[in-house]
C-alpha cells in the first residue's frame, strides 16, 4: 500500500520521465549528441555497436536516450527498441551530399514515420554539422525527406552542432513540449512555417550582405566548366541574371538547362523555367544604379525565398510531380507575372496563356486581384482606378475604410509593392480628389472616361498644389495621421446619392 502510495504521489509530483529514441544513420553524430547533453563536451566516437543508454534531465523532465547504431545489419533490429518510445530524435548529417545515401535516409524515416508502434509519437530531426560550411539546409531536409505531406505528426527541424552545441537544447526544448502536448492540432505545419520563416530571414541576411569576389565573366567561366565549388539558389539566380543581360532570353533558355543539369540531374525543369521568368520580370521591373547582382538582390529581396514564392503560384502537387520534372507545366494558382518590355528592346511573352494586362481588366476582375494581391501592375493610374471603383459602388464611409485597409494589405502582401510605404494623408488626397471628380462629372461613366474628363488626376504632383514638401512628404507625421495641407484648402465633396447602384 505504502509504494502505490508513493508510485501515486511520484505521478502527481515528481519529475515525469520519457524514453527517447536517437536514430539516425552511422557516423551522423548521433552518440556525439547523446555525450554532448550528458556530459557537456564533444567525443569523437568511433561507430556504435548495439547502443548506448543515458539519463538526462531537462525541462524538469527526466529523458533515458537510447542511442542505437545506425549500420546496415542493426537498422532491421530497430523496431525492437520501439516499445514506449515518447519521443523519436534522427540525425542527419548536413554535410551527405550522396544524393542516393539521401535517398536511403528518406525511406528510413519514413518507414520510422509508418511504424504503428510509433503512432503519433513527436519526431525531432537534428541536421547536424552545421558548423562546418556548405552543408545541406533545413529547408532541403523539408523538401528532399518531404516533410510537408506528413499529416497529424508532430515534427521539427533543427540545425545543430555536436561539437559546439549550437541548437541542441532548442531543439530539444520543443521535443519535451511535444512530448507534453500530444493533442497540439496541425502543429507540424505550425513549427514546420515557423522554421522556414526563420531560415529564410537567416539565409537571407547571409546571401544579401555577400560580396562577389569574381566578375561575371569569370562567374559563367567557372559555371560552364563545371568549376563551381557548390549550387545552391543564389547561384542560380546570379546565373540567370548574368545570361539574361549578356545573351538575352532565347539564349539563357537554351544553356542555362544544362548547367543546372551538370549541377542536379535531379533538375525541376518547370522549377527553373519559374525562375527564369520571375528573374526577367524583376530586371525589367528594377532600376539599379550599378549594374550588379548584389545591388539587384538588394533591390529584389523577395527571389532569395526558393521555397515560398513558387507556391503562391503553383499547388504543391503540381509543381513536384513527376510532369513538372521533365517539361514545363503552366502555373495553377495564379499567372506568372506578365513581362513589360523594357524602352531599349522588346521581350517575349512569357506564356501562351499569360493573364490579360491591368488595363484590360473588368472592373470586377480588377477589384477581385487587386483583393487578392495579384495584381502585375501597381502604378499611379492603378491607384486611382481602385479608388473610383469603391467610391462609386460603396457609400462613402464603406469606400473610404475599404481603400485604406486594401492598400496597406496590398502593400504588405504583395510584392511588386512592397517597396511601397503607406501614407495616410496621401491616400486622403487622392480619396478626395477622386471624390470630388466623381461627384462633378456625368453619372455612369467607365474609368477610362472618367479619366479623359478628369485628366488632372493624373498629375501624380497634384497634391504639391495643396501642401508644401515638407508639410506632406518630409513629415513622417503625415505617414501616421491625416495633416492639413498648407498651401490651400482641398476641393469640397459635393454630397452624392447615398444609394450607389452596384455593377455586379
Amino acid at each position: 500500500m505504502t509504494s502505490q502510495i508513493r508510485q501515486m504521489l511520484t505521478q502527481l509530483f515528481g519529475t515525469p520521465e520519457y524514453r527517447v529514441l536517437i536514430l539516425g544513420f552511422d557516423a551522423s553524430g548521433k552518440t556525439s549528441i547523446l555525450y554532448k547533453f550528458k556530459l557537456n563536451k564533444f567525443l569523437q566516437t568511433i561507430p556504435t555497436i548495439g547502443f548506448n543508454v543515458e539519463t538526462i534531465k531537462h525541462n524538469n523532465s527526466s529523458l533515458t536516450i537510447w542511442d542505437v547504431g545506425g549500420c546496415d545489419k542493426i537498422r532491421p533490429l530497430l523496431r525492437h527498441y520501439f516499445a514506449n518510445t515518447k519521443g523519436i530524435i534522427f540525425v542527419i548529417d548536413s554535410q551527405e551530399n550522396c544524393q542516393y545515401r539521401r535517398l536511403e535516409i528518406k525511406d528510413e524515416l519514413w518507414r520510422i514515420f509508418g511504424e504503428e508502434t510509433l503512432h503519433n509519437v513527436p519526431v525531432l530531426i537534428y541536421l547536424n554539422k552545421m558548423d562546418v560550411d556548405d552543408g545541406l539546409q533545413p529547408y532541403n531536409i523539408i523538401n528532399e525527406m518531404k516533410l510537408n505531406e506528413l499529416k497529424h505528426r508532430q515534427w521539427f527541424v533543427q540545425s545543430c552542432s555536436a561539437k559546439t552545441g549550437i541548437g541542441l537544447y532548442e531543439g530539444l526544448n520543443w521535443l519535451v513540449n511535444a512530448i507534453k502536448s500530444p493533442t497540439l492540432s496541425a502543429a507540424e505545419y505550425v513549427y514546420s512555417n515557423r522554421m522556414e520563416d526563420q531560415l529564410f530571414e537567416e539565409k537571407s541576411l547571409l546571401w544579401l550582405s555577400q560580396v562577389d569576389d569574381d566578375t561575371n565573366e569569370e562567374f559563367i567561366e567557372k559555371l560552364e566548366s563545371r568549376k563551381m565549388g557548390h549550387f545552391d539558389h543564389r547561384v542560380l539566380l546570379r546565373s540567370i541574371w548574368i545570361y539574361l543581360k549578356t545573351i538575352g532570353r532565347r539564349k539563357t533558355i537554351e544553356l542555362i538547362f544544362p548547367c543546372i543539369k551538370a549541377y542536379n540531374t535531379d533538375c525541376n525543369e518547370t522549377l527553373v523555367y519559374f525562375w527564369i521568368q520571375i528573374v526577367h520580370y524583376a530586371i525589367e521591373a528594377t532600376t539599379t544604379l550599378a549594374n550588379d547582382f548584389a545591388g539587384f538582390l538588394l533591390m529584389n529581396p523577395q527571389l532569395l525565398n526558393e521555397a515560398a514564392l513558387p507556391l503562391t503560384y503553383y499547388k504543391r502537387e503540381t509543381l513536384f510531380s513527376d510532369q513538372a520534372k521533365t517539361m514545363v507545366v503552366l502555373p495553377d494558382l495564379k499567372h506568372l507575372p506578365s513581362i513589360v518590355p523594357s524602352s531599349t528592346r522588346a521581350v517575349e511573352k512569357p506564356l501562351e496563356h499569360q493573364e490579360p494586362s491591368v488595363v484590360e481588366l473588368s472592373d470586377d476582375d480588377f477589384l477581385n486581384n487587386f483583393e487578392s494581391c495579384t495584381l502585375t501592375n501597381w502604378s499611379h493610374k492603378t491607384h486611382l482606378r481602385m479608388a473610383w471603383l469603391y467610391l462609386t459602388r460603396n457609400e462613402r464611409r464603406v469606400a473610404v475604410n475599404k481603400i485604406f485597409d486594401g492598400i496597406k494589405n496590398f502593400i504588405q502582401t504583395s510584392p511588386i509593392a512592397r517597396k511601397t510605404t503607406f501614407h495616410f494623408t496621401m491616400t486622403y488626397f487622392w480619396i478626395q480628389m477622386i471624390d470630388a471628380a466623381i461627384a462633378q462629372s456625368p453619372k455612369d461613366l467607365g474609368f477610362e472616361t472618367f479619366i479623359s474628363v478628369n485628366q488632372h488626376l493624373m498629375n501624380g504632383g497634384l497634391f504639391l498644389e495643396y501642401y508644401t514638401k515638407d508639410t506632406l512628404l518630409n513629415n513622417p507625421i503625415a505617414r501616421q495621421e491625416m495633416v492639413l495641407p498648407d498651401v490651400k484648402p482641398l476641393p469640397s465633396v459635393i454630397l452624392r446619392a447615398k444609394v450607389v447602384e452596384q455593377k455586379f
